[in-house]
């Protein structure tokens, strides 16, 4: 059996490991300076350290140098395992080396107050370190699927291997009889661990420096063909290009040749250089008769190519649309727009002119009409008698007519382009607003009456829709009324004066009426003694002389009576209740009862259908049917029965009452004369009545806010019609 010196051997071992860290560090931190060769490093370093520490623990106090020994030990494994995930790139596992050395410390921590037992000591720190191999070990072999390199190989099987070693360590280190305090020897497998590990840390370096070749390898073939790949690619770029500006400079020739514009250029000279074959269906020239000649022979006028240059120059080399008129080949003159400028050669001096121009006739007519259109708008709009504005919602004034503009103490062109908001006090401008916005969010007119001091305005803002099909712009009509306001005034106050007057009328009307009666009624008596005691002393003359002053005073009376009835009807009447008209019409049948059987009159009302409900006075509307009624019979032709007719029909919210009579007729200029109060056709001898009963019925009508009116035919009959409100 082989026996070698323990002290030998983990010597050995240590100056490796420590020599394998400074080749790490010495070869990796100058290429690399990153954080991967130096924990591969400061892992060989830890593990040398650890293990000199155990060796010369004479030196220091023993429980340092094993407990002490061991952690660095311990240390160094977690150290490789960091330069491991960092060389493929990966997040180091803090939780890993957390556990790692808190296992460590938690197993120190009972050998040291518990169980002091060496042989275990070292199974522990053997198996702490294993997961943490295996797990190196893991991370490599899973990197070597994307990226294939010697280097991590051998370091995939040294952490490994490394792990591997350490679990017959630990069995081996349990086996031993008797706690192994001196160290003096070690065989079988606990001396060919110290042999491996000595060599282990060398290995690795090898690996490390392996790997560094071979990715630098990697990256010099791969910079390599990445080069030459960007040659053809700059080569093909190349050809490309070329490939392109002979297809630009073709396509370029084929749009100057079709374009609907006309392209251009001169020299400095004014003198044609290039021009488009758009130039013959605008113009009418063919190229050929244009190349070489003079830009200005074409121009209308023969200071226009003045003119452009001009304001090209006062435009800092370039115009825009601008416009102006070149001669046609047949003559006639073309409106035109171009867009030019000067171009300038390598030493940026002035070489010429180049641009596109484009034919506007069209353009223009429109643009003429746009003006007559809006001339003819302006001028409808002045003629309107309204004040008429249209703006935009935020106030733009987009047109204004002459009364508009008036009433803001300006014209009208000055007011178009301003904000309208900005003309009101902030109050009024603020209202004003907010009913413009009512009506763009409900589309709906608003209709207003606005009194600015003595000044009355009938407004009308109307919502008007634009070309999207939503309200963008609003309408404004604006009527000054104040001359009809103050004729409304003026027209209530004669109204109510009038009614004032009518009243004092009324009431002098039946004063009168009432106090001139006693007087009559006096000298109906004296007349009646004198008739009574002179009339064996009187003679015939003296008579009939007094029967004429009977018959006056008796006439009066009636009169008189009919004057008082006539004021009573607006002062003395009844309240205008719900009533049916029927009932009214029956009951003025029953009063004239007499008439009608003494003349032999037949008189005809519907007895079935709808009866007519209206709004009356039910002595009144009796009053009324017999007066019409009455002046039928009464008017009648002596050559034919005497007919009556009564009708009626809804019209709306009326009722319309018709009496027409089979009579004698009126002439039509008599029609609204037959209306007035002791207004006579006839004479008293021929028709009995003081002329008043019409007067009374237009009264009753007018009472109940209804209308009276006639139709007549001489000789063939009258038709009396009047309409009261339905109940």
């Amino acid at each position: 059996m082989l026996k070698l010196d323990v002290g030998t051997l983990a010597l050995a071992a240590a100056i490796a490991s420590l020599a394998s860290a400074l080749i790490i560090a010495a070869y990796g931190g100058p290429r690399h300076q990153d954080q991967r060769w130096g924990a591969f490093a400061l892992s060989a370093l830890l593990y040398g350290a650890g293990v000199l520490l155990i060796i010369f623990r004479e030196m220091v106090p023993p429980g340092l140098a094993v407990i002490g020994g061991n952690l660095l030990v311990v240390l160094s494994a977690t150290a490789a395992h960091a330069g491991a995930t960092m060389l493929v790139g990966g997040r180091r596992p803090r939780f890993l080396y957390e556990a790692t050395i808190l296992a460590y410390l938690a197993g120190e921590s009972y050998f040291f107050y518990v169980v002091n037992d060496i042989n275990i000591r070292i199974a522990v720190v053997s198996l702490v370190r294993v997961p943490v191999f295996v797990h190196a070990a893991l991370i490599l072999f899973r990197h070597r699927r994307s990226e294939c390199n010697a280097g991590l190989t051998l370091l995939t099987v040294i952490l490994g291997l490394w792990a591997l070693l350490l679990v017959p360590r630990s069995i081996g280190a349990l086996m031993v009889e008797g706690p192994i305090r001196e160290f003096v020897s070690l065989v079988g497998i606990q001396a060919f661990y110290f042999a491996a590990a000595g060599l282990g840390n060398v290995v690795i370096a090898v690996a490390l420096i392996q790997i560094d070749l071979g990715r630098l390898a990697k990256v010099l073939g791969s910079a390599v063909t990445l080069k030459d790949e960007a040659l053809e690619t700059q080569i093909a770029h190349q050809v490309a290009i070329q490939a392109s500006l002979r297809q630009s400079e073709a396509d370029l020739l084929s749009i100057l040749d079709n374009m609907t514009d006309i392209f251009y250029r001169t020299d400095e000279d004014g003198r044609v250089l290039m021009i488009s074959h758009s130039v013959e269906p605008l113009l009418g020239y063919r190229v050929d008769q244009i190349i070489g000649n003079d830009a200005g022979d074409y121009h209308w006028d023969e200071d226009n190519r003045a003119r452009l240059i001009q304001a090209m120059e006062e435009r800092g080399g370039s115009v825009s649309d601008y416009e102006f008129q070149m001669r046609h080949r047949d003559g006639h003159s073309v409106w035109v727009s171009t867009s030019s400028r000067f171009y300038v050669d390598g030493a940026h001096q002035r070489r010429g002119i180049e641009g596109i121009v484009r034919v506007i006739d069209e353009r223009k007519h429109t643009e003429q009409t746009i003006r007559e259109s809006q001339s003819l708008i302006q001028a409808m709009l002045d003629a309107s008698s309204d004040a008429i504005m249209l703006f935009k919602p935020d106030g733009l004034l987009l047109a204004v007519n002459g009364v508009m503009a008036e009433r803001f103490g300006r014209n009208a062109g000055e007011l178009t382009g301003l904000c309208l908001w900005d003309m009101f006090p902030a109050d009024i401008a603020r209202a004003r607003q907010e009913a413009v916005a009512r009506v763009v969010e409900t589309g709906q007119a608003i209709h207003y009456l606005d009194r600015r001091g003595e000044l009355y305005l009938d407004n009308s803002i109307y919502p008007v829709v634009g070309a999207e099909g939503r309200y963008d712009k609003v309408a404004v009509y604006s009527r000054d009324i104040t001359a009809e306001k103050l004729a409304e005034i003026r027209i209530a106050t004669y109204l109510e004066e009038l009614e004032r007057s009518n009243s004092e009328l009324e009431q002098f009307a039946y004063v009168a009426s009432h106090d001139l009666r006693e007087p009559l009624r006096m000298i109906s008596s004296y007349l009646a003694l004198i008739e009574r005691r002179y009339t064996g002393v009187l003679d015939k003359d003296g008579l009939e002389f007094l029967q004429y002053a009977r018959e006056g005073a008796t006439r009066m009376d009636h009169l008189v009576l009919d004057l008082l009835d006539f004021s009573r009807i607006q002062r003395r009447g009844e309240p205008i209740i719900a009533m049916l008209a029927p009932e009214a019409l029956r009951q003025a049948l029953r009063h004239l009862a007499p008439a009608i059987a003494e003349a032999g009159a037949e008189v005809l009302f519907p007895e079935e259908g709808e009866a007519p409900r209206i709004m009356g006075d039910p002595d009144q509307m009796t009053r009324l049917f017999q007066n019409l009624v009455g002046n039928a019979i009464k008017y009648r032709s002596a050559d034919r029965p005497v007919r009556v007719n009564v009708s009626w029909s809804r019209q709306g919210a009326e009722w319309e009452f018709h009496i027409s009579d089979n009579g004698i007729g009126i002439e039509p200029q008599y029609f609204e004369r037959i209306f007035g109060i002791f207004q006579r056709l006839h004479t008293r001898d021929k028709y009995e009545g003081t002329g008043i009963g019409l007067a009374i019925c237009r009264k009753i009508v007018e009472r109940h806010s209804g209308r009276i009116w006639l139709e007549s035919v001489p000789g063939q009959g009258t038709v009396f019609s009047f309409a009261l409100p339905a109940a």
